[in-house]
């Protein structure tokens, strides 16, 4: 993994790390993509090939990748990922197909970077496999050979020494709490039922983020891990949660609502997953969430088709542990992964409900734009498939400029100190990291 960030300037890792056997079946290594897909601010799409600007696009960004995703490989025959477009959509891209009452500030980060990828090495965790998907030019093979080998053991990819420093700036925690109290004055006020608001920890780096992503994914371990280096834009994350996959017809959400930080001591472990289990407040917030989740999905599936597969499943990560739904649907005829996506995006768990108006509100109370937080990582393949997580428990980089970022969904009742300490559990995976990633 090192030698191929050294060799090429966009790399992108996608480990299963832990989870359910649905979420973490397989992961990828993908690099030196044939061009390179950017949305700006200005919503024009931007072509680069080895870096060189070669094509702006007016009109419909999501209608241009379309265009370059358009399905020609057999699902039948090939991994999910078979080659493709990887990379990332920011939050504040839904402001660009949804009619939002919003201020639109740059966030310094695109809507959207997608790289178009030929050469995909696959891990297959189920059978303990590893092949290469090339579909470019067999001639360009440089390395392929080395990640194969490296990908053959997940847990022996070469990550490098951690060249690593990351120094926090701090938060604002009474801002914090300020609006909190302010969205629950929404809230009396009928504007909405629950709104998540989100704080941020700056920091800055230097170096290579290979040692902070070794950390992360030995402290949190989750379903989807990512290390996506796309220009001069650097995501390293662990989500635990899945905001759309979509294979053949079959399209699937996976909601989680109800966070609890994990206890050591066994018996306090226990009493907490009982009383999460228990909690009235959660599970109502949760049933939302489902029912929003079973809305969203329903604008593309077949009438009829959209059902909940899973209610509620309590599933535990390193530092937290969460109440985890399955929502599932066909999506209707002359549908793509695309229109799937739109449906979903942004999940209502980074939201709250109803969805445009709890974005407005994130938008007057929290200090800065979202950027990519919030918004999604993952891959539409040319065989039809796609999958994306919420980029949330993720470190986003531009140049020495990095943030970290939680949120907590606010209702009625909510307690703001209770809401701050849901964020800390949420931050102290990513901040752990970046501590140990200093210490090497």
């Amino acid at each position: 993994m090192k030698a191929l960030r050294e060799e090429h300037e966009d790399v992108v890792l996608l480990e299963s790390a832990e989870g359910p056997r649905p979420l973490a079946e397989y992961s990828f290594l993908a690099f030196d993509p044939r061009a390179v897909i950017e949305v700006g601010h200005d919503s024009v799409t931007r072509v680069y090939v080895e870096g060189q600007l070669v094509e702006e696009l007016e009109g419909d960004p999501l209608e241009h990748l379309k265009a370059l995703t358009k399905p020609v490989l057999p699902q039948q025959v090939t991994p999910r990922l078979a080659g493709g477009a990887i990379g990332f959509v920011s939050y504040d891209a839904a402001f660009v197909w949804n009619e939002c009452e919003v201020s639109r500030r740059d966030s310094g980060f695109p809507l959207m970077r997608f790289g178009i990828f030929e050469k995909v090495v696959v891990v297959d965790h189920v059978t303990g496999t590893a092949y290469l998907c090339n579909l470019g030019d067999s001639g360009r093979v440089d390395g392929l050979e080395r990640a194969l080998r490296e990908a053959a053991n997940s847990d022996g990819l070469e990550l490098g020494d951690p060249g690593c420093e990351v120094v926090g700036h701090g938060s604002d925690r009474d801002r914090f709490l300020r609006a909190v109290e302010e969205a629950k004055d929404h809230i009396a006020r009928g504007d909405v039922f629950q709104v998540v608001i989100s704080r941020r920890v700056e920091l800055r780096v230097t170096g290579d983020l290979l040692g902070f992503y070794a950390a992360l994914r030995r402290i949190n371990p989750s379903p989807y891990m990512y290390l996506l280096r796309l220009g001069d834009v650097e995501l390293a994350g662990s989500s635990p949660e899945m905001l759309v996959r979509v294979e053949g017809r079959r399209v699937t959400t996976f909601p989680i609502a109800g966070t609890r930080r994990r206890e050591r001591d066994p018996v306090a472990e226990e009493i907490s997953d009982a009383q999460l289990l228990s909690d009235e407040k959660e599970l109502a917030e949760h049933v939302m969430l489902v029912d929003l989740a079973r809305n969203d999905l329903g604008m593309v599936s077949v009438p009829g088709s959209v059902n909940v597969a899973e209610l509620m499943r309590l599933v535990k990560y390193s530092h937290v542990k969460h109440l985890v739904s399955r929502v599932e649907g066909t999506l209707r005829e002359g549908l793509g992964p695309l229109d799937a996506f739109v449906s979903v995006f942004p999940a209502g768990t980074v939201t709250g409900a109803p969805k445009l108006r709890a974005m407005e509100i994130i938008d007057e109370l929290e200090p800065d734009p979202r950027g990519p937080y919030a918004g999604a990582v993952g891959y539409i393949s040319f065989n039809g498939c796609a999958d994306f997580a919420i980029a949330i428990r993720t470190l986003f980089r531009k140049g020495d400029i990095a943030f970290v970022q939680a949120g907590a969904g606010i209702v009625w009742d909510s307690d703001p100190e209770r809401e701050y300490l849901e964020t800390e559990a949420k931050l102290m995976a990513l901040l752990e990291a970046a501590k140990g990633a200093m210490r090497g």
